[in-house]
């Protein structure tokens, strides 16, 4: 080798190792600086500002001219609302969606009142017969694209449904529905269960998770830890899993583990009793063995944990509406969805205050610790880092 072969040789291997560091180096800071910016963020934020991120209301009514419509478009009691009050986010339903132009410009106009983070704007748009927005997909049910044995159609079929979503302004989707449905009899899983074979629904669950992300929009993995096998609805009462506790890591908690192994961005923790997991027969939502010990704990898991809707019958029957947002967050929960309370801007909004009142004194209590609150804020931080880009 001559003498210039061997002096080019030199520099590239330089430049390699040398760029190298540099790009790891690069890397490395933006990171450290995504961090940084999300404690920063928090730290800033008052306990009130805290608290409020972790609920995820419903508004199905306003008042206007005295009379109670559907909340459809932004009045002024809506802005009055958002503009004094900052919660983590809303779950519209299709009452609130008219059509594409009108839900896209409600959407646009609540966002745009948000302050330090952006609202998480949430639907449950599974496909099949779960499907909210105003725009036609005719996606097939999980069973229907579950039995056509290719896990890429369930990767269409979510980036079809994120796609629409992306449109429309959402950030967050209340799917794939990761439950294995084993009992024929199931009143509420049914075919938006992909299979009753945990490995099938694993395959087809992440691929639909992969789907979303691909379109930007942030995956719901739920009914955690499996309402497959369920004769009633936790919608109306109480529903119990009796299964074993080695029937259950090995059936209802495989499609978990394989979601959160695949990143994905939520799990929703069901109103199922599980003996097997929590002898008390506490609803998983608001029992602590399940949604730290397992879920956080043991299966590692490191993105938002949110309750299934606080307002269904399960919770409601049981507990005070106010103590079971308290429970819920105790028992590991980061965000509470749809608090059993009413919101109706331009009538009354007197509740909502009162559940910050509450939480907040609880806090201040010693009933709930500070620790509990910082870290749920900062696993929804970290989320909204994913929709804004750069808090």
């Amino acid at each position: 080798m001559n003498k210039r072969n061997i002096l080019l040789l030199a520099t590239l291997v330089l430049v390699l190792c040398f760029g190298g560091f540099m790009i790891m180096d690069v890397v490395a800071w933006e990171s450290s600086t995504k961090k940084e910016d999300a404690q920063i963020l928090l730290d800033s934020m008052s306990l009130e500002e805290k608290l409020e991120q972790m609920i995820i209301i419903d508004i199905p009514y306003i008042y206007e001219d005295n009379n109670q419509v559907n909340f459809t478009k932004v009045t002024e009691s809506v802005k009055e609302f958002f503009k004094t009050r900052k919660p983590g986010g809303i779950i519209l339903s299709k009452n609130n969606m008219i059509n594409k132009e009108q839900t896209t410009m409600m959407i646009s106009e609540i966002q745009n009142m948000k302050d330090k983070v952006p609202f998480f704007i949430t639907v449950d748009e599974e496909g099949g017969r779960v499907s909210r927005i105003p725009i036609k997909l005719n996606i097939q049910a999980a069973t229907e694209i579950g039995n056509t044995g290719n896990p890429k159609k369930a990767f269409e079929a979510a980036q079809t449904i994120g796609k629409a979503l992306k449109q429309l302004g959402f950030n967050v989707d209340y799917a794939p529905v990761m439950d294995v449905n084993t009992n024929p009899n199931n009143p509420i899983i049914g075919d938006r269960a992909f299979s009753s074979d945990p490995k099938i629904v694993s395959q087809f669950g992440v691929e639909f998770i992969n789907g979303l992300r691909k379109e930007g929009i942030l995956s719901t993995a739920k009914h955690f830890p499996g309402h497959g096998d369920t004769s009633a609805d936790s919608h109306k009462g109480f529903v119990e899993v009796s299964h074993d506790i080695n029937r259950i890591r090995n059936v209802e908690l495989l499609p978990f583990r394989e979601a959160i192994k695949n990143n994905v961005d939520f799990v929703m923790v069901g109103h199922i009793s599980v003996p097997a997991l929590d002898s008390s027969r506490t609803p998983a939502s608001l029992s602590k063995p399940i949604v730290t010990d397992l879920l956080k704990n043991e299966m590692g898991f490191k993105g938002v944990v949110i309750t299934d809707a606080l307002d269904m019958g399960a919770i409601t029957q049981n507990y005070d509406k106010y103590e079971s947002v308290k429970l819920a967050i105790n028992s590991g929960n980061d965000i509470a969805l749809m608090p059993d309370i009413t919101i109706t801007p331009g009538k009354d909004i007197s509740q909502y205050d009162e559940l910050i009142k509450y939480l907040k004194d609880e806090v201040n209590k010693g009933n709930i610790k500070q620790e509990r609150i910082d870290d749920a804020v900062m696993r929804i931080l970290k989320a909204k880092e994913k929709v804004k880009g750069n808090i």
